[in-house]
């Protein structure tokens, strides 16, 4: 046996019974990723495409925003809802 593994086994022999199942839960854990690792890296790639979407859209020209019609809300389409206050950067509900 090579010396990492004697003096992982030392350590592990010395360890309470309720570490040695913490160590055996992340020993799982690790087969576990070592199994689904092209899963994992797909939805991380996956979450970095969301990510420079929004950043995309933040960036995005809005100063033609105001060229629209305004939208004709129909009764009933649209319900009293709580008000709201612009504060600075934070839009606040307000409550009634």
């Amino acid at each position: 046996m090579d010396s990492l593994k004697e003096k992982i086994l030392e350590k592990l022999e010395r360890l309470p019974e309720n570490a040695q199942q913490e160590v055996l839960d992340f020993v799982q854990f690790l087969e576990w990723r070592k199994e689904n690792r092209q899963e994992f890296q797909l939805s991380v790639v996956t979450e970095e495409l969301d990510e420079e979407s929004d950043a995309g859209w933040l960036e995005s020209d809005l100063s033609n925003l105001g060229s629209y019609e305004p939208y004709d809300w129909q009764p009933g389409e649209l319900e009293k809802g709580l008000p709201v206050k612009y504060c600075g950067k934070v839009l606040v509900v307000q409550s009634e």
